[in-house]
């Protein structure tokens, strides 16, 4: 079991979330987006998938090999500090990229835009609260997904109640592996979903309505 939930931890890294959101915003009204084509979907993912993935990740790397954390699992508050502001100012490119401007090189969309800032607040409550006590990444993860799903019924062209069931048993299922590796306590772990979905929650349905 604990090697099954390495697994699930290891595909549902919570920086592949933003990637998985991208997908999901293309998948459950491609109509909505068509006219872009889908070169332009390519580049959306890659664009996302670099920022919030690659980068990231490589900055953890070269953390590490100059002894800077102790893990990549991060496991203790102190390691998560640099990491966190990294990692945020790379969410903070991405969500830049995508805010609607005629300059940008790429054509924007104000989903992935969305999305990427609601990623962005859920990131700095989790710094924030980091200095007081652990946040599950992972579940944060997984209720940003939640968040954004909900938000995206209302203009999907495709039933997506199923989806939804499905994206709930994940999100629990998440939870559950980061659990049993004893990794998070439960409120670290029910911490991480309020926040992930909170996040998509303010940007969506409060902030879109200013910006």
């Amino acid at each position: 079991m604990k090697i099954l939930a390495k697994i699930i931890s290891f595909i549902f890294h919570p920086l592949l979330f933003p990637t998985f959101g991208v997908l999901l915003i293309l998948l459950v009204n491609p109509n909505m987006f068509g006219y872009f084509g889908e070169q332009v979907h390519i580049v959306w993912l890659i664009v996302v998938f670099a920022l919030t993935f690659i980068f990231p990740a490589v900055w953890l790397l070269m953390m590490k090999r100059l002894e800077m954390i102790d893990s990549l699992a991060l496991e203790n508050a102190q390691d998560r500090i640099i990491p966190f502001i990294a990692t945020a100012t790379f969410y903070l490119w991405a969500t830049w990229m995508f805010k609607p401007s005629v300059h940008m090189k790429i054509p924007s969309n104000q989903v992935i835009f969305y999305m990427m800032l609601g990623a962005c607040l859920s990131l700095f409550t989790a710094f924030f609260i980091n200095i007081f006590a652990k946040v599950s990444l992972h579940t944060l993860g997984a209720g940003s997904l939640l968040g954004l799903l909900i938000t995206l019924i209302r203009f999907s062209t495709y039933d997506l109640r199923m989806v939804l069931v499905g994206a709930i048993i994940l999100a629990g299922i998440i939870g559950s592996a980061r659990l049993l590796l004893k990794s998070h306590s439960q409120r670290e772990v029910f911490l991480g979903y309020f926040i992930g979905f909170s996040g998509q929650f303010i940007a969506f349905g409060i902030l879109s309505r200013f910006l």
